[in-house]
């Protein structure tokens, strides 16, 4: 098995990486995408699209088997998410300096071309954008406005409005997530560390639950970055910027409703982004400040996390994505 990194190139960072991955052992890294400020990127074999910098550009680059197509770039910051929906062969970004969102569509060996952008208004901060299957629409988070905002989308690849859900002023949505079968949605609120468990009627959205990720006594420092949940839908998993650390959340039969039942420390610095292995034993974290990955078991039954090893070094790593 592969995992493959997105990192900043600030520092000492070339690009993206790919490593071994064996049974809770990383070894064998090595620089497989050269791009500038790659720091995010979603692959699915043969292709990965990555967010990446030119000069005073930013856009989206296109790889087919590990070798260069094309890219779309525009004038400005680099998007900070990407997403590629394999079934409708529809590339989306989302920009969170410049307040937009970006469709693409994708042509087998001739890459990506731009079908529509969707500009926000003043003080936008779009941070996610992702077509969700068991919906049917595309959802964005705008942390900036403080909006969820849902799109259908037609045979042509445009996105059309369907309704906007509006978080507390200050909450500052960033990733979303949904349950595998119920029409059910977690959302991380990145300023005020907050899971948020929305409710999805055919129509819209409505709030369930909303719960700190934190611990209650350890409430000074608060900002959300990554959240994922495993494949049955029985557990959430969220990282704590600041706080560096993963709280596990577990869902009751509902889906409507979670509880927190374990915090723990990612034994490195500033945890942005981690995810889980497609067996679902193994969690990877990775820390921009600390140029390292932690791995960590995932017990199967009750979902909690026990800490292997954290001395890998993966040089200014905030995306990881497992291989197979």
């Amino acid at each position: 098995m592969k995992i493959i990194f997105g990192t900043y190139t600030k520092r000492i960072s070339e690009g993206i990486y790919t490593v071994s991955f064996n049974q809770g052992i990383i070894s064998d890294l090595k620089l497989s995408y050269p791009l500038n400020n790659p720091t995010y990127f979603i692959y699915k074999n043969p292709v990965l699209f990555a967010v990446s910098q030119k000069d005073k550009q930013g856009g989206i680059a296109c790889f087919e088997n590990n070798q260069f197509v094309n890219e779309v770039m525009q004038e400005g910051s680099t998007p900070c998410f990407v997403d590629y929906v394999k079934e409708k062969q529809l590339v989306l970004s989302a920009n969170y300096h410049l307040g937009n969102i970006i469709s693409y569509a994708y042509t087998p060996k001739k890459g990506i071309r731009l079908i529509q952008k969707i500009q926000y208004g003043s003080g936008s901060h779009a941070h996610f954008a992702r077509y969700f299957k068991q919906l049917d629409e595309v959802l964005v988070c705008d942390l900036g406005l403080d909006k969820i905002m849902a799109y259908s989308v037609d045979p042509y690849l445009m996105l059309h409005p369907k309704y906007t859900f509006n978080t507390k002023e200050g909450q500052g949505p960033r990733h979303l997530i949904a349950h595998p079968v119920k029409p059910i949605i977690y959302v991380f609120a990145e300023l005020t560390s907050e899971l948020l468990v929305l409710a999805h009627d055919g129509f819209g959205l409505r709030q369930t639950q909303c719960i700190s990720t934190l611990p209650a006594t350890e409430q000074d420092i608060k900002s959300g970055a990554a959240i994922r949940i495993d494949q049955k839908g029985k557990f959430i998993y969220v990282s704590n910027r600041g706080h560096d650390s993963i709280s596990v959340f577990k869902v009751d039969d509902s889906a409507k409703h979670v509880d927190m039942i374990q915090n723990i420390k990612t034994q490195g610095i500033y945890p942005r982004d981690f995810n889980i292995s497609p067996d679902g034993k193994y969690l990877v974290v990775v820390h921009k400040d600390s140029d390292n990955a932690s791995v960590f078991a995932i017990d199967h039954d009750h979902g909690k996390l026990s800490h292997l090893n954290h001395d890998f070094i993966v040089p200014e790593a905030v995306c990881v994505q497992f291989s197979e």
